[in-house]
């Protein structure tokens, strides 16, 4: 199995890493992607990825929300190009990246929103320049997000969406395009995807089941992942990697295949997608 997206750099692994790490390797996770959000983590995530190499990988990336809920602004991105040339060997994606319309939970005006699609565009030009994948965050911003990979001429397979929350339509755009869906454990208990339908004209909101999104996506697409600490299998419990299971679990049930199969596939798609050193 490969845990494609989780936070290892998070405050709340400062006290256990070590056995997180060692715990879930030892139960069959080959591979674990650590994807940093702040700049602040980035020599961090450089340092667990060399202490464990061939087992944890890195991403190097600017979130759309940063610290105190404030929205991704381009200082935010200002020392990532430097920092890939000087560690463009021990970086696997871009990420995690993307956009944020939680305007339920943050303040965000539309020039935030702006200012989030010109962090989120610059750091796509980034991953084509040094020819890595990204590892995309999209909450309630399904639609754009897509769009925006479209319009930067984003190739097939070199996106993954983490914790996808759009609706059926934005999941065929997304499809149409190439581009890869990551599971966690926390859809395992949801009963609902909340969705935000964005487009010209209006904006629309409601629900569609989580099985029937999962169901859209052929098994080639779908990729294994924790987003550890966060989206664990119990609400307000911190997840670890070794809840990577869970997640191919609850592929096996909605899909009707074998847990084998479903770990097998994923574990090809993974290696398709971000090429491990």
């Amino acid at each position: 199995m490969i845990d494609v997206h989780c936070h290892l750099v998070d405050n709340k692994f400062k006290d256990d890493l070590e056995d997180v790490i060692n715990h879930a390797h030892s139960a069959g996770i080959k591979n674990i992607i650590n994807v940093p959000e702040f700049e602040s983590q980035f020599e961090k995530s450089i340092e667990i990825s060399r202490k464990w190499r061939g087992i944890v990988y890195t991403g190097i990336g600017i979130h759309p929300i940063q610290k105190r809920g404030k929205s991704a602004q381009m200082k935010h991105v200002a020392k990532m190009e430097q920092f890939f040339v000087e560690h463009e060997n021990d970086i696997i994606c871009v990420g995690e990246c993307g956009l944020d319309h939680t305007t339920s939970q943050f303040k965000l005006t539309e020039a935030d929103l702006e200012e989030q699609e010109r962090v989120f565009k610059w750091q796509i030009d980034l991953a084509k320049h040094f020819d890595k994948p990204l590892n995309v965050h999209s909450r309630s911003a399904a639609r754009r997000t897509i769009e925006i990979l479209q319009e930067c001429h984003v190739a097939p397979d070199r996106a993954v969406l983490h914790a996808f929350d759009g609706n059926l339509e934005d999941l065929k755009l997304g499809l149409e395009a190439g581009y890869l869906f990551s599971v966690p454990p926390s859809f395992a208990r949801s009963e609902k995807v909340k969705f935000v339908f964005f487009s010209t004209e209006n904006r629309k909101k409601g629900d569609f089941q989580t099985a029937e999104i999962i169901k859209s996506i052929p098994i080639t697409r779908l990729l294994l992942e924790t987003d550890s600490p966060a989206l664990g299998p119990e609400k307000g419990v911190k997840n670890v990697p070794l809840n990577l299971r869970i997640s191919a679990e609850f592929l096996s049930r909605i899909l009707k295949v074998s847990v084998d199969e479903v770990i097998s596939t994923t574990t090809a798609n993974a290696n398709m997608v971000f090429r491990f050193l």
